[in-house]
Formats: structure tokens, C-alpha cells, sequence
């Protein structure tokens, strides 16, 4: 049994705003000080896959699977070091692929896969904070989906998973193969590598291969555009020598703005 988690290769969500902009001819995120890394839901899921391996049967592995940029290999190999069996990279012609045309390649290659029976991803993108990808691996290989698992776990030879819910968690039932959506849990933390796995790892071997690229084929939603805001910050002191002046001139520069928000335009 494989066990395929699809990783996004996204800049930095930690940037400064101060350095972060929006390109816009192609709406796409930038940074003054570029750092990209696997998308955080994405991190998760590579979490639950290596803590489920270890109560799946003897030989299941590992694969992580990236459809993104060039670059993305050096990330790949970092999950080589916390011990993935292999790293795929499927790389794609554009470094600003969508969510949908990612999540159509992924779908190709699980679909080529006779052994993998576990498609993991994040329940989210940390940067488009879309959850397309888990929906649309699922639809196109014809594969059921749960979403929001938190952990993976055999037991007596039935596959299980732990997920979230509007009432806290439950333990469900699942047949294979299927596509899950990991979300963040306290009790998962997200492992470091040890120095000389890391060596190790950067000896490794990454597998390369070639997206297709059939961008947008069957999307129906299309960005029209990708903006930051412009915000307009003020900033005004409340005087007064006891709290209670204060609380009396707060509660009269708060009666203006509500008057004046409600005041027909």
C-alpha cells in the first residue's frame, strides 16, 4: 500500500506584509525577500501519512508528490529527510499554476498508481485559501472523500481515520482507495529532521516528471483579478484624567461614527 501526499509549493505565508505584493498583471503573490515553502495543510497531511504508516502494514510507503516549479525539488527533499519513501516532482511549465489545473495533474498520475490506495492533502491553500484540490483529485479518479481527518490508523485490518466535526471528533470507517483533506489538530506536530537524515536526503534521488498542463480544462471559476485593498488607518488618542473622562469621551467619538455610518448616504 502507497500512501500519496499532494504538497503545494507556495510563498512563505509568514512574510512581512511590508514585503509582500500582488503582481498585477498576473495577480499573482510576490515578495520583496522571495521564501517559498510546502503549503502548512499540506504539512499536516505529510504528518498524518508518516504517522499512519507506522500502524499500516509492513511495506506501506510514503510518496510525497509536488506539481509546481523546478525549485520545489530542495522542499521535496526536505520531506525525504523526515523520512518519506520518495519525493515526485511533476513539473509544470508556469510557476503560477491553478488549484484546479494542480489538482487535474495530481488526479493523472494517482490514476497511473496501481498501488497507492491513500490520496492526502491539506484541507486548505495557505495562499489562495481554496479547498479545491481534495474535491476535484476525488471527482476525477472516481474515488470517495473525507475531509478534515486528523489521523489514520489500521486496526484489525480495517482502515480508520479520526476527523473533525461540528461536535468535536469521531472515528470513522473508510474502504480503499479514497482521498482525504487533513486539517490541524493539537495533538499533531509537525516533525524536524535530524542532521544526518538531512545529509542523507540531499543525496537522495527526486523523480521527475512532466505536467501536462491542460490549464483549465472543465474550470468554471476564473479569477478576474487579484488586488491588496487599500486600507486607510487612523489613529486618535482618548484624553482624560480619570477613567471615567476617558470612558465619557470614548462613548462620544463612538455615538459620532455610529451616526454617521447610519446617516443615509
Amino acid at each position: 500500500m502507497r500512501i500519496a501526499v499532494l504538497m503545494k509549493y507556495v510563498l512563505d505565508p509568514d512574510v512581512l506584509a511590508r514585503d509582500f505584493t500582488v503582481d498585477p498583471v498576473t495577480g499573482t503573490p510576490s515578495s520583496t525577500f522571495p521564501s517559498y515553502q510546502f503549503d502548512p495543510y499540506d504539512r499536516i497531511a505529510l504528518e498524518v501519512a508518516l504517522n499512519a504508516r507506522v500502524t499500516c502494514p509492513a511495506g506501506t510507503k510514503v510518496t510525497s508528490v509536488c506539481v509546481g516549479p523546478d525549485a520545489a525539488e530542495d522542499r521535496l527533499r526536505e520531506t525525504l529527510a523526515v523520512k518519506c519513501d520518495e519525493g515526485i516532482l511533476i513539473e509544470t511549465r508556469s510557476p503560477a499554476i491553478s488549484d484546479f489545473d494542480r489538482a487535474c495533474e495530481a488526479a493523472k498520475w494517482l490514476a497511473g498508481q496501481g498501488d497507492v490506495s491513500i490520496g492526502l492533502c491539506g484541507r486548505l491553500t495557505a495562499d489562495s485559501d481554496t479547498g479545491e484540490v481534495g474535491p476535484v483529485v476525488a471527482e476525477r479518479l472516481g474515488w470517495p472523500m473525507i475531509s478534515n481527518v486528523v489521523a489514520v490508523e489500521m486496526r484489525d485490518g480495517q482502515l480508520v481515520c479520526k476527523r473533525e466535526s461540528g461536535e468535536g471528533y469521531e472515528w470513522v470507517k473508510v474502504a480503499l482507495p479514497i482521498v482525504m483533506t487533513a486539517t490541524n489538530a493539537p495533538n499533531i506536530a509537525i516533525r524536524k529532521a535530524k542532521l544526518q537524515d538531512v545529509m542523507r536526503a540531499q543525496r537522495a534521488s527526486v523523480t521527475r516528471l512532466q505536467a501536462s498542463q491542460t490549464e483549465g480544462s472543465g474550470r468554471k471559476l476564473n479569477t478576474v483579478r487579484a488586488y491588496i485593498p487599500d486600507v486607510t488607518r487612523t489613529c486618535r488618542w482618548i484624553e482624560g484624567d480619570t477613567a471615567e473622562d476617558k470612558a465619557r469621551e470614548l462613548s462620544t467619538v463612538l455615538r459620532a461614527h455610529l451616526g454617521a455610518a447610519r446617516a443615509p448616504s
